[in-house]
């Protein structure tokens, strides 16, 4: 299949890395999605945007607790 937005790479299966934002945090996850190879549009099925919201509910509530990869700083 042609990519929808760029219409010239072909889209293939990938591991895609996604940011789940809860609040001022962010979770980095890795999903298998299909991914564009030219300009790296994602096209997500809806059982991994259902994981991905499920995902972000159980980061909300505080049921999982990632390890923390760096901290951002913020200058007034």
């Amino acid at each position: 299949m042609k990519c929808v937005i760029c219409k010239v790479g072909e889209v293939t299966k990938s591991p895609v890395k996604v940011e789940v934002k809860v609040g001022y945090d962010y979770l980095l996850t890795t999903v298998e999605a299909e991914s564009c190879v030219e300009c790296g549009e994602a096209y997500y099925s809806t059982e991994t945007l259902r994981q991905l919201d499920q995902l972000r509910a159980e980061f909300a509530r505080k049921e999982i607790a990632p390890r923390s990869v760096g901290t951002v700083y913020q200058i007034p």
